[in-house]
Parts: structure tokens; sequence; C-alpha cells
């Protein structure tokens, strides 16, 4: 039975009251700064650590008044990154308010509207000063606005305009999207001009199976991010670790040792794990476990996915090795890693920029290592992309913007300005990219990655149902399996309706 107008736009609002942060973000949910989970404390502060100097690292490190000025506001830079779970670095806490850049051009015939939801100030200039004019420039009966929204209030803006039928003619969506786009007719089934367009072959499959559902493509990938095991050389080597953490035990040994407390205050935190359900989905794949199987088969409560959240759970509260809040940098825009304050952690290659940006004499201890195993070695790809509204009047010519996003030279220059992986093969190399460490985060995404399954509830499974689980084991109001045993009857309520 089709849903009315009222029942859209008011799951839109409930939606809207319990996103999960993807970001500051990535790869599936909101972008920018974390909002508070549900069942986490909301009276304390973010815990900052002591000012204490780690063994063995230079005071400029960690004296606040030798680290890049923050802005003249005192707040993070704004941006909006889904990168799933995005540690490269903190954003400002609130949501960015919505940037419409309008075309500088007048009288034309067509005009698209196109929703960015991953930028910087940095894409902003691309866009508009050189992406936009050069796209209007080869096709004169075109006009772009763009509109730069934030990963946080972007589901709700989607399925309210869907509802009233002003969906913009393009859209960017994340890496739990393709399924209830697909089956809600609000993405375009694009499997004609990616024919005709013949670069299919081009992308990594890790990302081109994000925009992919049921056989038929509803998007084009844009910027990848795979999520892999990053540490300090230096500090394992002062807790006397040798070699690089590869199973579960390991890490959670090496954690253990390198963690330092002040009381309830980290000095140092052995692995900053975040309680968001986009870091446990890299454990529980690594458990041969899943949310649901590909042909949709609910199987979240399986013994493989209880031991690992069970596992996941312990590293805050039985381990202690993990904060359930922020760990704070003392200086904005300084990730808790590159300011010596962690040891290990779950990251992307923001969290390389993060160092080479704002502690580069500590960049050479920084490793990107493989991902651990339980029973498999895997690691989440969290790709954002591209899809064309089935609301637009003007599918040949959005399809013509997305083409021309997608181009290679355009694609290297939007994924630049992110610091993303291009999830083009040919890019591999060229530019920026033949750095070796974002070489291996591009080994990486090719041996070991793979993308999350979705289903027509995926966005509430994901963004709601599975934050939840999380937010009740690691906050200790369920066990493991209570969590996911009651995430299991919600999942199949979610996908009745």
């Amino acid at each position: 039975m089709r849903r009315s107008r009222y029942s859209l736009l008011s799951f839109a609002l409930l939606m809207g009251l319990f996103l999960s942060a993807c970001s500051g973000g990535g790869g599936g949910g909101a972008g920018g700064g974390q909002p508070t989970p549900s069942g986490a404390p909301t009276s304390a502060a973010p815990a900052k650590p002591t000012p204490e100097q780690p063994t063995g690292t230079p005071a400029a490190a960690v004296n606040p008044a030798a680290q890049p000025a923050a802005p003249a506001n005192g707040q993070a830079e704004q941006r909006s990154v889904q990168a799933g779970g995005d540690p490269g670095g903190p954003v400002s806490d609130q949501p960015a308010a919505p940037i419409v850049a309008r075309s500088k051009t007048t009288g034309r015939p067509i005009t698209l509207e196109v929703w960015l939801t991953d930028w910087e100030q940095s894409t902003q200039q691309l866009f508009n000063d050189q992406l936009v004019p050069a796209f209007e420039a080869a096709n004169p009966n075109i006009a772009v606005n763009v509109q730069y929204l934030d990963w946080r209030v972007f589901t709700e803006k989607l399925i309210a305009a869907h509802a009233g039928g002003v969906l913009p003619d393009i859209y960017q969506a994340g890496a739990e999207y393709v399924a209830p786009l697909a089956t809600k007719g609000m993405a375009l089934d694009i499997d004609n001009y990616i024919a005709s367009w013949g670069q299919r072959d081009d992308f990594y499959d890790s990302a081109w199976s994000t925009v992919s559902y049921q056989g038929k493509t509803y998007g084009v990938p844009l910027l990848s991010a795979p999520q892999t095991l990053m540490y300090r050389k230096d500090m394992l080597q002062q807790a006397e670790v040798s070699g690089t953490p590869a199973t579960w035990d390991d890490l959670e040994q090496v954690a253990m040792k390198t963690t330092r407390r002040d009381g309830d205050k980290f000095v140092i935190s052995g692995f900053n794990a975040r309680p968001i359900w986009q870091q446990y989905m890299w454990f529980l794949f690594q458990n041969g476990g899943d949310v649901f199987t590909a042909d949709g088969q609910v199987v979240v409560n399986s013994p493989q996915a209880i031991e690992a959240l069970d596992y996941f759970s312990r590293l805050f509260n039985q381990d202690k090795v993990a904060s359930k809040s922020t760990i704070a940098a003392p200086t904005a825009n300084v990730g808790a890693m590159a300011a010596n304050l962690v040891a290990m952690q779950l990251g992307n290659q923001l969290t390389v920029r993060d160092f080479r940006q704002n502690n580069p004499s500590q960049a050479a201890n920084l490793v990107v290592a493989d991902p651990v195993s339980k029973k498999q070695q895997v690691t989440t790809n969290w790709t954002d992309w591209l899809a064309i509204s089935r609301q637009s009047k003007h599918p040949d010519e959005a399809w013509k913007f997305v083409q021309f996003v997608a181009d290679r030279d355009n694609l290297l220059k939007y994924n630049e300005t992110m610091y993303f992986i291009p999830p083009r093969k040919s890019l591999r190399t060229t530019g920026y990219m033949a750095d070796p460490q974002l070489q291996q985060f591009v080994t990486i995404m090719e041996k070991y990655g793979r993308s999350i399954n979705t289903n027509p509830a995926a966005l509430e499974v994901y963004q709601t149902i599975m934050q939840n689980a999380v937010d009740d084991a690691v906050y200790q109001k369920k066990s493991a399996k209570q969590a996911l045993d009651d995430a299991s009857r919600n999942i199949q309520r979610a996908m009745r309706r």
C-alpha cells in the first residue's frame, strides 16, 4: 500500500531525530560532528586528556601554543564528510547551514538543481569557480545550481523533498542508500547511460557495488574511503610491542599495553574506537557476520554478530582502551591521533592528511596497516555517489552533468579537495594519489574492501536500529545478545512497513 504524503513527512521528521553521524565522519550516515547517541551520558563534556607529555614525544606536538592556529572564531572549519566515521579530525558540533550557489548565467531553458553532501570550502571553490562554469560553457542551454548540505540533515530533507515532489535533479547519497532510493522511486535506473558511457570497468568493484541493487545501477561512485587499522609506531615501541596486530586478540592486547590513563581520563587511548554502527560493521564482517544477507535474510543476531558486538563493547568497558566520549585535541581541526593522544584507531586517508597538516614531525610514525581478522580479513569501503532523481524533468541533461563530474580529471580534482580515494582504477597513481600511504589504501581496498548490503529499509536499519543496538551494548543498557535480538525484531518490522 502506498504511503500517504503525511506519513512520509512524518517518517522524515522521525528519521531526522534518529540520524546517526558518519563523519567527523562517511560512509553511511550523517557527516560532521557526532551527536550524542541514545543512551549516552549527556551531562558531562567530552573527557579531555591530561596535558602530560607522552614519553618520547616532542613537546611542540602536545603544547597547544605550538599547534596550528584554529579558525578565528575558535570553531572547527565547516565541512560535511561521510567516511564511515571519519576519524581524520573534528568538525563543527552543529550541522552546517545549507549553502546555495546559484548559476551566474540567466535565461537558459534548463536549470539543474544539484545537492552535494561531501564538501569542504575548497570543494565549493572547485565547483563554483571551475566545474560548473566549464560545464555551462560546454552546454549553453543548461544552468546549474548547487546546494551544499550537511549529512546530518540530508536524509530528512531528501525524504521530505520526495514526498513533496521537489527532489533535485541530482543528489549525492551514501553507502546505505541505494536500495531505499531504488525501491521508493527516488533514483533513476541509469544502466542505459552506463552502457553507452563505456567506463564501468574503470571503477573498483567495492565502490560500484554501492550503486547497484538487484542487478541495476542507480548512480556513479565519486569518493571512496576504505577503513583499516592505523597505529603510531613510536607508541607501540614505547609499550615494547613489536610487529603489527593481525588478529582481534592482538588488537586487544596491544591496546591494553599502550593505553595510559589518569583516573577516568585518557592520557593515551590504546584504540580510539567510536561507539557508532559504522565501526561495529568492521568487526562484524571480520567475524563472518552481517546485518542481512544479499537476498534479504536478517542475520543481525547470529552468533557471529553477537560475538562481534560483545568484543566491540568490551573495548569501551572491560578493557577500557577506548573512550565513549570524543577524545578532544587541544586545538580545533586536529585529530586525536595527530595530537599524540591515540596509539591505534580504525581510520582512513583523512588521518594521513591530518598528520601532514598538523603534526608533520610525527608523520613517519603513522603506519597504515592491513585490517585485522577473526574469521576473515576484510574491511569496509565507504563510497559516496551521484544519483539522478526519477522526478527530474531533464534526465538526459542530468546525466551529462553526472558524467562530467565523474570524468577522470574532474573526479581527481574533487577527491583531492576532500583527500579521498578516487574510485577509478585509472587514477590510482595520478597526481596526489602517487603518495605511498594513499597507494596502500588503494591496495587494501582492492584486496579486502567490501560494501554493506542494503535493502528497502536500510536507512532506518543502519542509521537508527543498528546505532541503537550499538548504543545499548556499549553503554551497557543491554547485553550484546539482547541488543541484537531486539534489533532483529525491529528490522523485521521495518522491512514489513
